[in-house]
């Protein structure tokens, strides 16, 4: 009787499965969940759901009769409903990602075009000045590769086993505070404040605001007397035959830790910030700090200075920086002359470097880039701020968490 009694509700169950209703009714609950939820990967599980749920359709509409004669389809599409919704829709995603996915080149969906229109002119912005006026190519006709610097490794590192240990997680409380203008750090609050009050850091800051980079106010000058003529060139180029690109952030190695950075400059504050992550793509801790100055160029400098001396600080070995500035990433590489006002920073910036194991230097695009402009527009109290995960505000972590699963992002 006990086994009857089983085999019969486990007929009723399946039989549950197979009512049409209920595929597309739970479905429907678990997605109302996934949406008041308010995290932005359980809804791109919930549309990976739905764009599985329309391809079975479609299939099941094209071979109607092939499933009509199949008489256990109906249950074998309600158990799937079943497997693919719960937890959460992590089925479908693992669904998707190792059955779908795999087929899928981004290159197909980068033939996209925009027409071309008649009445414009079509007009090249081939070159910008750079911080020392030289031409260099403009972004927007770079190839979208990496420009590494790619330091010495130590003989002890292994670089095909890349068994390199993971730091110890530091403890929650924030160890070491810096001055960007005057590339210092302090082992207290107190210090810091105590430095931005005296002498020293006041002349530093009256130093750079007399003395500005020559050739930034030449570029800057250059942009506000030819302002009308750059937007029209830069609409232009929109509407040229141009494919849309798209890019995504990338993970680090096994036993490396990856540091984004970022600068903001506006008419009211200017500071900079900065990201560290590991390999899975979950985020170490981040920093905050408002930039004394309001010189672009020198706060995406800051902003790698700070990161590194952040990273050294919690005893990690190898390390990879992206910064979105081209300009910033070309100067630490030696791949274009800079301003004498930026040497000492980027002489301590070299230094830095030396001190790991294995680094790189590489440039991302903005749009791979969120996490670490995120951090830079960030209002916080104090100067120089480090936070940890647990203290991340959500916008900040539904950034990371798309990051990590890889989300592709659409660059014109």
């Amino acid at each position: 009787m006990g086994w009857g009694a089983f085999l019969k509700l486990f007929a009723y169950f399946f039989t549950l499965l197979s009512w049409p209703s209920f595929t597309l009714l739970y479905s429907v609950y678990a997605s109302f969940l996934a949406i008041e939820s308010g995290s932005s990967s359980r809804n791109r599980q919930c549309l990976t759901y739905w764009v599985l749920f329309s391809l079975v359709k479609v299939l099941e509409s094209s071979f109607v009769n092939l499933f009509e004669w199949h008489p256990f389809w109906s249950y074998a599409k309600g158990t799937a409903t079943f497997l693919l919704v719960i937890p959460y829709f992590g089925g479908a995603s693992y669904v998707y990602k190792h059955f779908i996915s795999p087929y899928i080149s981004e290159q197909k969906w980068s033939i996209l075009f925009i027409s071309r229109r008649e009445g414009f002119r079509v007009t090249e912005l081939d070159t910008f000045l750079d911080t020392e006026g030289n031409d260099i190519k403009n972004e927007l006709e770079e190839k979208e590769k990496h420009i590494i610097c790619q330091g010495v490794p130590d003989p002890s590192y292994d670089s095909i086993k890349r068994n390199v240990t993971q730091p110890t997680s530091p403890k929650k409380v924030q160890k070491e505070w810096s001055c960007a203008l005057c590339l210092v750090s302090t082992s207290s609050e107190e210090s810091l404040k105590e430095h931005l009050l005296g002498k020293k850091h006041k002349a530093k800051q009256a130093e750079v605001k007399k003395f500005p980079i020559k050739s930034a106010s030449k570029s800057s000058t250059k942009l506000k007397k030819n302002s009308e003529a750059v937007f029209l060139q830069k609409l232009n180029q929109i509407l040229m035959l141009k494919s849309i690109r798209l890019c995504r952030w990338k993970k680090p190695e096994f036993g490396c830790t990856k540091l984004n950075t970022d600068g903001s400059v506006d008419r009211e504050n200017a500071g900079f910030g900065g990201l560290l992550r590991d390999y899975k793509g979950d985020p170490i801790c981040a920093f905050v700090s408002k930039a004394p100055g309001d010189d672009i160029f020198f706060v995406e400098l800051w902003a790698i200075w700070r990161g590194l001396v952040l990273a050294a600080s919690i005893g990690i070995k190898v390390i990879w920086v992206e910064s979105d500035s081209m300009s910033a990433v070309k100067t630490i590489n030696r791949e274009q002359p800079c301003s004498p006002k930026v040497a000492i920073c980027l002489k301590h910036i070299w230094k830095l470097l030396r001190k790991f194991k294995k680094y790189e230097v590489s440039h991302s695009w903005r749009e791979t880039n969120r996490a670490a402009d995120h951090l830079a527009k960030m209002a916080v109290l104090g100067s120089d701020v480090v936070l940890w995960p647990a203290n991340f505000p959500r916008s900040l972590c539904n950034i990371i968490n798309d990051d990590a699963q890889g989300k592709i992002y659409y660059r014109m």
